[in-house]
Protein backbone atom coordinates (compact mmCIF):
# COMPACT_ATOMS: atom_id res chain seq x y z
CA UNK A 1 0.00 0.00 0.00
CA UNK A 2 2.94 2.36 0.63
CA UNK A 3 3.59 3.28 -3.06
CA UNK A 4 -0.09 4.12 -3.57
CA UNK A 5 -0.14 6.20 -0.41
CA UNK A 6 2.99 8.09 -1.54
CA UNK A 7 1.42 8.58 -4.98
CA UNK A 8 -1.69 10.15 -3.42
CA UNK A 9 0.46 12.36 -1.19
CA UNK A 10 2.40 13.50 -4.28
CA UNK A 11 -0.85 14.66 -5.89
CA UNK A 12 -2.30 16.39 -2.84
CA UNK A 13 0.65 17.55 -0.73
CA UNK A 14 3.69 17.32 -2.99
CA UNK A 15 6.88 15.36 -2.38
CA UNK A 16 10.57 16.14 -1.98
CA UNK A 17 12.96 13.19 -2.30
CA UNK A 18 16.16 12.47 -4.17
CA UNK A 19 14.08 10.71 -6.85
CA UNK A 20 11.23 13.15 -7.26
CA UNK A 21 10.43 16.69 -6.25
CA UNK A 22 6.98 18.06 -6.97
CA UNK A 23 4.76 20.74 -5.54
CA UNK A 24 1.13 19.85 -4.74
CA UNK A 25 -0.98 20.00 -7.90
CA UNK A 26 -4.36 21.70 -8.37
CA UNK A 27 -7.21 19.19 -8.36
CA UNK A 28 -8.13 20.22 -11.91
CA UNK A 29 -4.91 18.52 -13.09
CA UNK A 30 -5.91 15.15 -11.64
CA UNK A 31 -8.50 14.18 -14.26
CA UNK A 32 -9.65 15.22 -17.73
CA UNK A 33 -12.98 14.65 -19.46
CA UNK A 34 -13.66 12.98 -22.82
CA UNK A 35 -15.90 15.65 -24.34
CA UNK A 36 -16.21 19.40 -24.80
CA UNK A 37 -18.97 21.04 -22.75
CA UNK A 38 -21.91 22.34 -24.76
CA UNK A 39 -23.49 25.68 -23.91
CA UNK A 40 -26.48 25.20 -26.21
CA UNK A 41 -28.08 22.20 -27.93
CA UNK A 42 -30.18 24.21 -30.38
CA UNK A 43 -29.17 25.50 -33.76
CA UNK A 44 -30.49 28.32 -35.93
CA UNK A 45 -32.24 27.06 -39.08
CA UNK A 46 -29.99 27.46 -42.13
CA UNK A 47 -27.46 29.29 -39.95
CA UNK A 48 -24.53 27.53 -41.62
CA UNK A 49 -25.19 29.46 -44.83
CA UNK A 50 -24.24 32.66 -43.01
CA UNK A 51 -20.74 31.37 -42.21
CA UNK A 52 -17.85 30.48 -44.52
CA UNK A 53 -14.62 28.63 -43.77
CA UNK A 54 -11.57 30.87 -44.23
CA UNK A 55 -7.86 30.06 -44.20
CA UNK A 56 -6.69 32.34 -41.40
CA UNK A 57 -3.10 31.95 -40.16
CA UNK A 58 -2.58 28.21 -39.45
CA UNK A 59 -6.29 27.44 -39.23
CA UNK A 60 -9.31 26.83 -41.39
CA UNK A 61 -12.05 28.52 -39.38
CA UNK A 62 -15.72 29.50 -39.75
CA UNK A 63 -16.33 33.24 -39.94
CA UNK A 64 -19.68 35.12 -40.27
CA UNK A 65 -19.14 36.11 -43.88
CA UNK A 66 -22.74 36.73 -44.94
CA UNK A 67 -24.22 37.68 -41.57
CA UNK A 68 -26.37 40.80 -41.52
CA UNK A 69 -26.58 41.01 -37.71
CA UNK A 70 -23.10 40.21 -36.43
CA UNK A 71 -19.91 41.99 -37.41
CA UNK A 72 -16.29 40.88 -37.09
CA UNK A 73 -13.80 43.47 -35.81
CA UNK A 74 -10.09 42.61 -36.10
CA UNK A 75 -7.86 42.55 -33.01
CA UNK A 76 -4.14 43.12 -33.66
CA UNK A 77 -1.69 42.78 -30.77
CA UNK A 78 1.71 44.23 -31.58
CA UNK A 79 4.56 42.11 -30.19
CA UNK A 80 8.33 42.10 -30.62
CA UNK A 81 8.65 39.53 -33.44
CA UNK A 82 5.26 39.68 -35.14
CA UNK A 83 1.71 40.78 -34.30
CA UNK A 84 -0.80 38.27 -32.95
CA UNK A 85 -4.15 38.33 -34.69
CA UNK A 86 -7.69 37.71 -33.55
CA UNK A 87 -11.20 39.13 -33.81
CA UNK A 88 -14.17 40.24 -31.75
CA UNK A 89 -17.71 39.49 -32.93
CA UNK A 90 -20.31 42.13 -32.12
CA UNK A 91 -24.09 42.02 -32.22
CA UNK A 92 -26.34 44.81 -33.49
CA UNK A 93 -25.91 46.66 -30.17
CA UNK A 94 -22.09 46.55 -30.51
CA UNK A 95 -21.87 44.08 -27.60
CA UNK A 96 -19.13 41.46 -27.68
CA UNK A 97 -20.64 37.99 -27.95
CA UNK A 98 -17.56 36.00 -28.95
CA UNK A 99 -13.87 36.52 -29.64
CA UNK A 100 -10.70 34.61 -30.48
CA UNK A 101 -6.98 35.34 -30.29
CA UNK A 102 -4.28 33.19 -31.87
CA UNK A 103 -1.48 32.17 -29.50
CA UNK A 104 2.16 31.48 -30.35
CA UNK A 105 2.84 27.99 -31.70
CA UNK A 106 5.58 25.79 -30.27
CA UNK A 107 7.05 22.29 -30.44
CA UNK A 108 5.53 19.72 -28.10
CA UNK A 109 8.29 18.80 -25.69
CA UNK A 110 7.58 16.87 -22.51
CA UNK A 111 9.67 17.59 -19.45
CA UNK A 112 11.39 15.39 -16.90
CA UNK A 113 14.07 17.91 -15.86
CA UNK A 114 16.34 16.41 -13.24
CA UNK A 115 13.66 14.09 -11.83
CA UNK A 116 15.60 10.86 -11.25
CA UNK A 117 12.42 8.76 -10.98
CA UNK A 118 11.62 9.22 -14.68
CA UNK A 119 15.21 8.36 -15.64
CA UNK A 120 15.33 4.96 -13.94
CA UNK A 121 15.69 2.43 -16.79
CA UNK A 122 12.52 0.45 -16.13
CA UNK A 123 10.35 3.59 -15.97
CA UNK A 124 12.20 5.44 -18.73
CA UNK A 125 11.63 2.51 -21.10
CA UNK A 126 7.94 2.41 -20.24
CA UNK A 127 7.55 6.14 -20.93
CA UNK A 128 9.62 6.06 -24.13
CA UNK A 129 7.28 3.42 -25.59
CA UNK A 130 4.42 5.88 -25.47
CA UNK A 131 3.72 7.54 -28.83
CA UNK A 132 3.36 11.28 -29.24
CA UNK A 133 -0.33 10.74 -29.96
CA UNK A 134 -0.81 8.85 -26.67
CA UNK A 135 1.03 11.47 -24.63
CA UNK A 136 -0.94 14.27 -26.33
CA UNK A 137 -4.26 12.58 -25.49
CA UNK A 138 -3.18 11.74 -21.91
CA UNK A 139 -2.16 15.35 -21.21
CA UNK A 140 -5.83 16.32 -21.55
CA UNK A 141 -7.75 13.16 -20.78
CA UNK A 142 -5.96 10.67 -18.52
CA UNK A 143 -7.46 10.06 -15.10
CA UNK A 144 -4.69 10.36 -12.51
CA UNK A 145 -6.63 10.17 -9.25
CA UNK A 146 -6.76 6.72 -7.65
CA UNK A 147 -10.04 4.78 -7.65
CA UNK A 148 -12.25 5.62 -4.69
CA UNK A 149 -12.42 2.93 -2.03
CA UNK A 150 -15.53 4.36 -0.45
CA UNK A 151 -17.93 1.56 0.52
CA UNK A 152 -15.35 -1.15 -0.21
CA UNK A 153 -13.65 -3.54 2.14
CA UNK A 154 -9.90 -3.28 2.73
CA UNK A 155 -9.20 -6.32 0.55
CA UNK A 156 -11.46 -5.07 -2.25
CA UNK A 157 -9.65 -1.73 -2.20
CA UNK A 158 -6.28 -3.46 -2.30
CA UNK A 159 -7.37 -5.59 -5.26
CA UNK A 160 -8.51 -2.48 -7.18
CA UNK A 161 -5.24 -0.68 -6.55
CA UNK A 162 -3.14 -3.65 -7.66
CA UNK A 163 -4.65 -3.32 -11.13
CA UNK A 164 -2.56 -0.15 -11.38
CA UNK A 165 1.11 -1.23 -11.60
CA UNK A 166 4.16 0.76 -10.59
CA UNK A 167 4.91 1.61 -14.23
CA UNK A 168 1.44 3.13 -14.49
CA UNK A 169 1.89 5.10 -11.29
CA UNK A 170 5.17 6.60 -12.49
CA UNK A 171 3.73 7.37 -15.93
CA UNK A 172 0.80 9.10 -14.23
CA UNK A 173 3.25 11.24 -12.25
CA UNK A 174 5.06 12.01 -15.51
CA UNK A 175 1.79 13.24 -17.06
CA UNK A 176 0.96 15.24 -13.93
CA UNK A 177 4.43 16.80 -13.93
CA UNK A 178 3.95 17.86 -17.56
CA UNK A 179 0.44 19.16 -17.00
CA UNK A 180 1.91 21.55 -14.47
CA UNK A 181 4.43 22.74 -17.09
CA UNK A 182 2.15 22.66 -20.12
CA UNK A 183 -1.03 24.34 -18.85
CA UNK A 184 -1.42 27.80 -17.26
CA UNK A 185 -1.95 27.89 -13.48
CA UNK A 186 -5.36 29.54 -14.03
CA UNK A 187 -6.66 26.36 -15.74
CA UNK A 188 -9.99 25.16 -14.30
CA UNK A 189 -10.89 22.20 -16.58
CA UNK A 190 -9.24 19.77 -19.03
CA UNK A 191 -11.11 18.21 -21.98
CA UNK A 192 -10.26 16.11 -25.02
CA UNK A 193 -12.25 15.33 -28.16
CA UNK A 194 -11.33 11.90 -29.54
CA UNK A 195 -12.81 12.56 -32.99
CA UNK A 196 -10.83 15.72 -33.77
CA UNK A 197 -7.94 14.94 -31.36
CA UNK A 198 -8.18 18.52 -30.15
CA UNK A 199 -7.60 19.49 -26.54
CA UNK A 200 -9.53 22.18 -24.69
CA UNK A 201 -8.89 23.84 -21.35
CA UNK A 202 -11.09 26.25 -19.46
CA UNK A 203 -9.35 29.24 -17.89
CA UNK A 204 -10.34 31.41 -14.97
CA UNK A 205 -12.22 34.38 -16.40
CA UNK A 206 -11.85 37.88 -15.01
CA UNK A 207 -15.41 38.61 -16.16
CA UNK A 208 -18.14 36.31 -14.75
CA UNK A 209 -20.28 37.02 -17.82
CA UNK A 210 -17.81 35.30 -20.15
CA UNK A 211 -16.38 31.80 -20.48
CA UNK A 212 -12.64 31.75 -21.29
CA UNK A 213 -11.09 28.72 -23.01
CA UNK A 214 -8.04 27.69 -25.03
CA UNK A 215 -8.24 25.23 -27.90
CA UNK A 216 -5.15 23.16 -28.79
CA UNK A 217 -4.33 21.41 -32.08
CA UNK A 218 -1.19 19.38 -32.76
CA UNK A 219 0.27 18.82 -36.24
CA UNK A 220 3.64 17.16 -36.89
CA UNK A 221 4.73 17.77 -33.32
CA UNK A 222 3.86 21.49 -33.37
CA UNK A 223 1.15 22.82 -31.06
CA UNK A 224 -1.19 25.49 -32.43
CA UNK A 225 -3.68 27.15 -30.12
CA UNK A 226 -6.16 29.97 -29.85
CA UNK A 227 -7.97 31.50 -26.89
CA UNK A 228 -11.73 31.95 -27.21
CA UNK A 229 -14.10 34.02 -25.09
CA UNK A 230 -17.84 33.35 -25.08
CA UNK A 231 -20.61 35.41 -23.55
CA UNK A 232 -22.65 33.26 -21.18
CA UNK A 233 -26.43 32.84 -21.26
CA UNK A 234 -26.54 33.98 -24.87
CA UNK A 235 -27.73 31.68 -27.62
CA UNK A 236 -25.82 33.42 -30.44
CA UNK A 237 -22.57 33.27 -28.44
CA UNK A 238 -23.02 29.56 -27.80
CA UNK A 239 -23.66 29.05 -31.51
CA UNK A 240 -20.43 30.86 -32.46
CA UNK A 241 -18.45 28.78 -29.95
CA UNK A 242 -19.97 25.50 -31.12
CA UNK A 243 -19.12 26.26 -34.75
CA UNK A 244 -15.53 27.13 -33.84
CA UNK A 245 -15.04 23.94 -31.80
CA UNK A 246 -16.67 21.72 -34.44
CA UNK A 247 -15.23 23.18 -37.65
CA UNK A 248 -11.80 24.57 -36.75
CA UNK A 249 -8.96 22.54 -38.29
CA UNK A 250 -5.27 22.96 -38.96
CA UNK A 251 -4.15 24.25 -42.37
CA UNK A 252 -0.54 25.04 -43.18
CA UNK A 253 0.29 28.70 -43.73
CA UNK A 254 2.89 30.28 -46.02
CA UNK A 255 3.28 33.56 -47.90
CA UNK A 256 1.79 31.87 -50.98
CA UNK A 257 -1.38 31.06 -49.01
CA UNK A 258 -2.39 34.71 -49.43
CA UNK A 259 -2.52 34.46 -53.24
CA UNK A 260 -5.77 32.43 -53.70
CA UNK A 261 -7.50 34.43 -50.95
CA UNK A 262 -6.62 37.71 -52.69
CA UNK A 263 -7.79 36.24 -56.02
CA UNK A 264 -11.18 35.43 -54.44
CA UNK A 265 -11.33 38.96 -53.07
CA UNK A 266 -10.80 40.41 -56.57
CA UNK A 267 -13.75 38.36 -57.87
CA UNK A 268 -16.36 39.78 -55.49
CA UNK A 269 -18.42 42.85 -56.39
CA UNK A 270 -16.83 46.25 -55.78
CA UNK A 271 -19.53 47.16 -53.24
CA UNK A 272 -18.54 44.08 -51.20
CA UNK A 273 -14.83 44.88 -51.47
CA UNK A 274 -15.29 48.10 -49.53
CA UNK A 275 -17.28 46.62 -46.63
CA UNK A 276 -16.88 43.84 -44.05
CA UNK A 277 -16.73 41.03 -46.63
CA UNK A 278 -13.77 42.56 -48.41
CA UNK A 279 -12.07 43.27 -45.09
CA UNK A 280 -12.38 39.60 -44.05
CA UNK A 281 -10.74 38.43 -47.28
CA UNK A 282 -7.86 40.91 -46.98
CA UNK A 283 -7.40 40.29 -43.24
CA UNK A 284 -7.14 36.54 -43.90
CA UNK A 285 -4.69 37.12 -46.75
CA UNK A 286 -2.55 39.38 -44.57
CA UNK A 287 -2.43 36.70 -41.83
CA UNK A 288 -0.18 34.65 -44.15
CA UNK A 289 2.12 37.54 -45.12
CA UNK A 290 2.23 39.44 -41.87
CA UNK A 291 5.32 41.52 -42.67
CA UNK A 292 3.77 42.90 -45.88
CA UNK A 293 2.93 46.56 -45.30
CA UNK A 294 1.07 46.77 -48.61
CA UNK A 295 -1.72 44.49 -47.35
CA UNK A 296 -2.39 46.84 -44.45
CA UNK A 297 -2.34 49.82 -46.82
CA UNK A 298 -4.80 48.17 -49.23
CA UNK A 299 -7.14 47.13 -46.38
CA UNK A 300 -7.22 50.73 -45.15
CA UNK A 301 -7.59 52.15 -48.67
CA UNK A 302 -10.63 50.04 -49.54
CA UNK A 303 -12.32 50.38 -46.14
CA UNK A 304 -11.99 54.17 -46.46
CA UNK A 305 -13.92 53.99 -49.73
CA UNK A 306 -16.84 52.29 -47.99
CA UNK A 307 -19.40 53.64 -45.52
CA UNK A 308 -19.60 53.28 -41.71
CA UNK A 309 -16.33 51.34 -41.58
CA UNK A 310 -14.63 53.17 -38.72
CA UNK A 311 -14.92 50.22 -36.29
CA UNK A 312 -13.06 48.05 -38.85
CA UNK A 313 -10.53 50.76 -39.69
CA UNK A 314 -9.58 51.65 -36.11
CA UNK A 315 -7.46 48.52 -35.33
CA UNK A 316 -5.58 48.87 -38.65
CA UNK A 317 -4.96 52.60 -38.09
CA UNK A 318 -3.60 51.89 -34.60
CA UNK A 319 -1.42 48.98 -35.69
CA UNK A 320 -0.02 50.83 -38.73
CA UNK A 321 0.90 53.90 -36.68
CA UNK A 322 2.66 51.84 -33.98
CA UNK A 323 4.41 49.61 -36.51
CA UNK A 324 5.20 52.00 -39.38
CA UNK A 325 4.93 55.47 -37.88
CA UNK A 326 1.93 56.31 -40.07
CA UNK A 327 -1.69 55.18 -40.03
CA UNK A 328 -1.49 54.81 -43.85
CA UNK A 329 -4.71 56.75 -44.40
CA UNK A 330 -5.35 58.07 -47.90
CA UNK A 331 -7.44 60.90 -46.46
CA UNK A 332 -5.45 64.02 -45.62
CA UNK A 333 -7.65 64.99 -42.65
CA UNK A 334 -7.31 61.49 -41.15
CA UNK A 335 -3.64 60.86 -41.94
CA UNK A 336 -1.49 60.61 -38.82
CA UNK A 337 2.26 60.17 -39.09
CA UNK A 338 5.49 60.80 -37.23
CA UNK A 339 7.82 63.61 -38.28
CA UNK A 340 10.20 61.10 -39.88
CA UNK A 341 7.44 59.44 -41.91
CA UNK A 342 6.09 62.83 -42.96
CA UNK A 343 9.55 63.85 -44.19
CA UNK A 344 9.95 60.56 -46.09
CA UNK A 345 6.53 61.00 -47.74
CA UNK A 346 7.28 64.59 -48.79
CA UNK A 347 10.68 63.61 -50.19
CA UNK A 348 9.01 60.83 -52.18
CA UNK A 349 6.30 63.18 -53.47
CA UNK A 350 8.94 65.71 -54.53
CA UNK A 351 10.99 63.03 -56.26
CA UNK A 352 7.92 61.74 -58.12
CA UNK A 353 7.11 65.29 -59.18
CA UNK A 354 10.64 65.83 -60.52
CA UNK A 355 10.55 62.57 -62.45
CA UNK A 356 7.22 63.56 -64.00
CA UNK A 357 8.56 66.98 -65.06
CA UNK A 358 11.63 65.37 -66.56
CA UNK A 359 9.48 62.95 -68.59
CA UNK A 360 7.37 65.82 -69.89
CA UNK A 361 10.46 67.74 -70.99
CA UNK A 362 11.72 64.79 -73.04
CA UNK A 363 8.67 64.86 -75.37
CA UNK A 364 7.11 67.72 -77.39
CA UNK A 365 3.90 68.88 -75.77
CA UNK A 366 2.79 71.24 -78.56
CA UNK A 367 2.56 71.25 -82.32
CA UNK A 368 5.53 72.64 -84.18
CA UNK A 369 9.33 72.59 -83.80
CA UNK A 370 9.57 69.47 -86.02
CA UNK A 371 12.79 69.24 -87.99
CA UNK A 372 11.38 66.79 -90.57
CA UNK A 373 7.93 65.68 -91.82
CA UNK A 374 8.73 62.15 -90.58
CA UNK A 375 9.25 63.47 -87.02
CA UNK A 376 5.85 65.20 -87.15
CA UNK A 377 4.08 62.02 -88.33
CA UNK A 378 5.82 59.97 -85.62
CA UNK A 379 4.74 62.46 -82.92
CA UNK A 380 1.04 62.31 -83.88
CA UNK A 381 1.09 58.51 -84.16
CA UNK A 382 2.55 58.20 -80.65
CA UNK A 383 0.05 60.71 -79.30
CA UNK A 384 -2.88 58.80 -80.83
CA UNK A 385 -1.54 55.55 -79.45
CA UNK A 386 -1.14 57.03 -75.94
CA UNK A 387 -4.69 58.42 -76.01
CA UNK A 388 -6.06 55.02 -76.99
CA UNK A 389 -4.17 53.27 -74.16
CA UNK A 390 -5.42 55.80 -71.60
CA UNK A 391 -8.97 55.39 -72.91
CA UNK A 392 -8.73 51.60 -72.67
CA UNK A 393 -7.40 51.83 -69.11
CA UNK A 394 -10.24 54.11 -68.09
CA UNK A 395 -12.85 51.76 -69.55
CA UNK A 396 -11.19 48.84 -67.81
CA UNK A 397 -11.24 50.66 -64.48
CA UNK A 398 -14.91 51.54 -64.90
CA UNK A 399 -15.73 47.93 -65.67
CA UNK A 400 -13.84 46.70 -62.61
CA UNK A 401 -15.57 49.20 -60.35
Amino acid sequence: MAPYHIYTLTLTEGVSTRFLEMQPSPKVFYDGQDHFDKLSFERVADDDALFSDFHFSNFLMPLPFNHAIYSMVPVIKLESKAPRLGAIFLNGKSEEIFSFMIEKNYKLETFSSNQSLFSLPVFRNHISRKSEEEIWRDLFLKKLSLPSNEGQSFFSSLSTLKNLGYNDLVYNLYILYNRNHFFPPETTKLSFDAKSKHGLIELRSSDPNYKLERLYIIENGIVYSLTIRTKLNNFASANFREKMLERLTYKSSSVDSAIPIYAEYKNIAYTKRVDQQGMIYLYCAWSHDISNRDYVRVIILFLERGKLNLKFLKPFYEYAFKRFGTNLSSEEEVLLETADEKLKRRMKDELDSEVKKEDQQKNPTFEGNFTTPEEKIKYYLNKAKANKINSDDSNKELLEN
